[in-house]
């Protein structure tokens, strides 16, 4: 405890009484930590090797770090600077053995760096805490050079980093990484473990050089799709060596983005619409303006420039001009920037524009008072619609001190416009849970979306002509109130047919007679789903195994076909007729539960590829048709997998058409690049043919399941170097 000190005394007294106080407070604010570091089998110790304190908290930078002597032996003292306690993690590596943790394991990207997995424990100061002994296994590095692609010069300072093998992960501890030096020579310092493992070369600090894959796969930024690059494998005991790289030059865009009054941000997508950076300006950085993303590839580019937050009075705006009013706009729209590699583009100054606003509040048409509320504070999103029934905006539903609110929405142009309480971006409303059993989530039970100002809809659907428009004014917030009235809600469970287990994580659709969807909702772990509340009236239900609820959401990819409650024959997604089924009457009184029993099928997976690189984008979805030119569904590419996959198909000649953005077109007859063949690369009796028309390919389907990649191109690629992309004869 610190003494008091005399109010006369000097301040030079006072400073250095006050310095021995803290002084001897924190005099012994230290722990003690020892072991020993072997080598697994009869191998004994092991020298040099790295020893590394992590506190789980702040895992960077280490507590302490330190190295083994001849012995293995280790010891540190680490420093606790006034906390009462730290938990802390201990792990070790060296130049010939990979790394390991005492008393736990982590997971491959977290060695050196984060305090997930098991063996933490909890340290005092003044303690001494013996016996950290750890047993590491032989591991491998790696080494090479990185030179500059133009004319072979070194590049100095460049990085190699390595990934997992799912190239989910990277290893974060620049330990394991490799770093150029003047010659362009780099080796990773301490071993991993033998397997293998994808590896990436980022151009040093400021160097305007396009990171790339091994082997010469060039990256976006540090988007780049691994899963399609080549591996290299890790041996115990060696280095793996001429692991060379060359850097191409970057494509370079910049411009101004005012007013410099406000936050602001701009956000760069490649042409399929995938975020590759974002460039943030703070309001009291008033002398800066300029924005600028290095290191591009070259080829299709999009540029959204908007407000810090959605709910401020800025309008969302693309480079073409385009409005971006909302967060779950497509920002792939429109003309794209095509900025040939190692070019750069400037584009015009562009000032962000005042809009007009909604915002409001939720009430139950009965009481006048706050419907009742389940759940967490956020209640989702409402959508804010023009005259043609177009989604233009909306804004978050949050609850506050018990009101439900329609929260500030995006910036919108002067106009008159529609508010409801449906969701399309994630295709749910607002009186039940998308993610049935999800408690993190809140919503309003049994309540009916609504159109401002008093419109039940059922869901999605509104009558427009019964609704009122609500006038935005520039640079005015205009607030409403929607009243709500409660209804029915539809429960059941979808099950295997031939296994009568459950299956969760499967959609759900709630269909008009004439095959609309109204809404959408997934099953929980048990299988059962809520679904509601709707106005009184007949419903049709309809599985959905493979495609996406809304933008917001890729949705599973269930390899069954679908299944109409009420039918006795399965059936494909858009192919299904609603009146096939049973009808759903609901006269005010919950429904259910109803039973879909779903039958496992063949199906078409496989990639949408970027040619020539014929590596896959993350984002784009598939058209499916039949023989008859029907529409089959729409199949969005998962982006964690990068895969596509169509609801199980009867057999038959389907045609798939890749949708990617106004940036790319299918590789294929009439798409200007000439005519790619391919094959399934399924044992089935299933084919790939070439293209039926210049956007789609006929892909046929018997009893087995079908892989079939589909290839697009960079249309701004395609006419910077056309010459290079001419199919074979």
């Amino acid at each position: 405890m610190l003494t008091n000190v005399n109010k006369g005394a000097s301040p030079a007294l006072i400073l250095l009484a006050l310095t021995f106080q803290l002084t001897s407070v924190f005099a012994d604010d230290t722990a003690t930590l020892s072991g020993v570091i072997t080598a697994s089998g009869p191998n004994g110790p092991v020298e040099g090797a790295t020893v590394f304190i992590g506190n789980i908290d702040q895992p960077m930078p280490p507590l302490k770090e330190t190295t083994t002597n001849a012995a293995g032996e280790w010891s540190a003292e680490v420093e606790f600077n006034g906390q009462p306690e730290l938990t802390v993690v201990v792990e070790a590596a060296g130049p010939e053995h990979a790394p390991n943790r005492h008393g736990g394991s982590v997971d491959f990207d977290c060695y050196f760096n984060c305090g997930g997995g098991d063996g933490e424990f909890t340290i005092q100061p003044e303690e001494t805490y013996t016996g950290l002994d750890i047993s590491l296994e032989p591991g491998g590095r790696f080494s090479g050079t990185v030179t500059r692609s133009s004319d072979g010069q070194p590049l100095e300072n460049a990085m190699v980093r390595i990934l997992s093998p799912d190239a989910l992960h990277a290893l974060r501890s620049p330990h394991f990484r490799g770093f150029s030096d003047e010659t362009g020579a780099y080796e990773s310092t301490l071993a991993i473990a033998p397997g293998d493992y994808h590896l990436t070369a980022h151009p040093g600090h400021g160097d305007n050089y396009v990171i790339q894959a091994w082997q010469d796969y060039s990256c976006q930024l540090e988007e780049c799709p691994i899963l399609d690059t080549d591996a290299i494998e890790i041996t115990a005991g060696n280095v793996t060596d001429d692991l060379d790289f060359a850097l191409k030059d970057g494509a370079t865009v910049s411009g101004t983005l005012l007013p410099d009054d406000i936050d602001r941000v701009v956000r760069l997508y490649d042409g399929s619409g995938l975020m590759l950076g974002s460039y943030f300006f703070e309001s009291w950085q008033s002398n800066e303006d300029q924005w600028e993303f290095t290191g591009l590839a070259g080829g299709s580019y999009y540029v959204e420039l908007s407000p810090m937050l959605s709910s401020e009075p800025w309008l969302r705006v693309l480079h073409n001009g385009l409005l971006c009013p909302f967060s779950g706009c497509d920002r792939a729209t429109g003309s794209p920037l095509v900025i040939p590699s190692g070019a750069s583009l400037t584009l015009p100054e562009i000032t962000l524009e005042s809009g007009g606003q909604i915002d409001g509040e939720l009430i139950d048409a009965d009481t006048g008072q706050a419907p009742v509320i389940a759940g967490e504070n956020s209640l989702g999103t409402y959508d804010i619609v023009s005259d043609d029934g177009t989604v233009v905006g909306g804004g978050s539903i949050l609850v506050d001190d018990g009101d439900v609110l329609l929260w500030p929405s995006a910036a919108l142009p002067d106009g008159e416009y529609y508010v409801r309480t449906y969701s399309t971006f994630f295709g749910d409303g607002i009186g039940y849970r998308r993610l049935t059993g999800d408690s993190s989530t809140g919503y309003l039970p049994g309540y009916v979306d609504a159109m401002y100002p008093d419109v039940a809809c059922a869901g999605v659907k509104c009558d427009l002509s019964a609704a009122e428009t609500v006038s935005v004014t520039d640079g005015e917030i205009t607030t409403i109130t929607i009243e709500l009235s409660t209804g029915s809600s539809i429960t059941g469970s979808i099950v295997d047919d031939a296994t009568d287990e459950p299956i969760p994580n499967a959609i759900v659709r709630v269909l008009s007679a004439n095959n609309e969807t109204l809404a959408t909702v997934y099953t929980d772990e048990d299988g059962e789903f809520l679904v509601g509340g709707f106005p009184d009236g007949e419903y049709y239900l309809r599985t959905s195994m493979s495609s996406s609820p809304g933008l917001g959401d890729t949705g599973p990819q269930l390899p069954y076909f679908d299944h109409l409650y009420g039918s006795t024959s399965p059936c494909s997604e858009q192919l299904c007729n609603a009146v096939d089924g049973t009808a759903i009457n609901l006269t005010g009184d919950d429904a259910g539960p109803f039973e879909l029993r779903v039958d496992q099928g063949p199906v078409i997976s496989g990639r949408i590829t970027a040619q020539p690189s014929g590596l896959q984008l993350s984002n784009g979805q598939v058209e499916v048709y039949d023989s008859n030119g029907a529409f089959v569904g729409s199949y969005r590419v998962n982006p964690t997998t990068g895969k596509y996959q169509t609801t199980a198909l009867p057999p038959g000649d389907y045609t798939l058409v890749p949708i990617v953005s106004p940036a790319y077109t299918s590789v294929s007859a009439g798409g200007g690049s000439g005519t790619v063949s391919a094959t399934s690369t399924s044992t089935s009796p299933g084919s790939m043919d070439a293209p039926l028309s210049s956007d789609g390919f006929v892909v046929s389907i018997d009893t087995e399941d079908v892989s079939a990649d589909l290839p697009v191109i960079d249309m701004g690629i395609d006419r910077i170097f056309d010459s290079q992309f001419e199919a074979d004869d």
